[in-house]
């Protein structure tokens, strides 16, 4: 439990971790010194295009600069017996890429590494040749740690990831697990890929207390699903329906009444 004693501000809201051998962290300590941080320009990737797009607009040439990309999955889990969303966190160089450029701009040292951990839904590319419920099976799996059967996980909704920039489908999903489908040994991410994905259970009552805070570094797609699927949980569209607690939802949840305002 090295996470929760020595970044307790990590673990927020009653955020609890599932994978106590693998927090913050056992990551920085995997990713070493700042000091090798570094920009490079990019000269060929399995993963990304930069080109230029060319089109016309009120009969002069315009030019769009965009980026060429895998689609993706995300995936909303809900824990049955732990009554709690099961999120990730990871290390991203993009978002150390903007802090360091932000903290150069203003004449400040490099960040420290831990300020780039984003929360996250678990998520994949779609770039195997599978059913898009057969890649987010495999990556709650790879994750997360859970063996979700196929039929349990249902398409909720499609989205565009970057749309100024890459564009292309995020396709997100929705699937429950319970303490019977922990696979031992499983989930965190594969660390001869890099990865070192911190396993996280968020409290359902606290969740949306979690999504609006602005502080905490997190991706469009968790807040999107954590608050489509808390909402659907309340009004019963998945299972029995729930109540808020007032302090759980970070909302105003009482009657909107209009009241008449007399002129100054």
């Amino acid at each position: 439990m090295a996470g929760p004693l020595k970044y307790p501000h990590m673990y927020p809201y009653g955020v609890k971790t599932l994978t106590p051998g693998q927090t913050v962290v056992e990551a920085l300590e995997m990713l070493g010194s700042e000091s090798t941080f570094r920009l490079e320009p990019l000269e060929s990737s399995m993963y990304i295009t930069p080109k230029a797009a060319k089109y016309n607009f009120r009969g002069k040439e315009r030019r769009w600069d965009v980026v060429e990309s895998h689609a993706s999955v995300g995936v909303v889990l809900y824990h049955k017996d732990l009554d709690a969303w099961i999120i990730v966190r990871q290390f991203r160089p993009a978002v150390y890429a903007t802090l360091m450029r932000e903290a150069e701009a203003a004449g400040k040292p490099k960040p420290s590494y831990s300020e780039a951990f984003t929360y996250e839904l678990c998520a994949g590319l779609i770039d195997k040749d599978k059913s898009n419920p057969e890649i987010c099976k495999e990556e709650i799996m790879e994750e997360c740690g859970f063996d979700v059967p196929l039929e349990g996980i249902r398409e909720i909704g499609v989205g565009i990831a970057s749309a100024g920039t890459q564009g292309s489908p995020h396709v997100m999903y929705y699937a429950e697990v319970d303490s019977s489908m922990a696979v031992a040994g499983a989930g965190g991410g594969l660390l001869g890929h890099g990865e070192c994905i911190e396993v996280l259970a968020l409290p359902f009552d606290s969740c949306q207390q979690f999504v609006l805070d602005g502080k905490l570094p997190k991706s469009p797609g968790l807040m999107f699903g954590i608050t489509w699927a808390y909402f659907n949980k309340l009004n019963g569209s998945l299972g029995a329906p729930r109540k808020a607690t007032a302090s759980g939802t970070g909302l105003q949840t009482g009657e909107l009444v209009l009241q008449s305002v007399l002129p100054a």
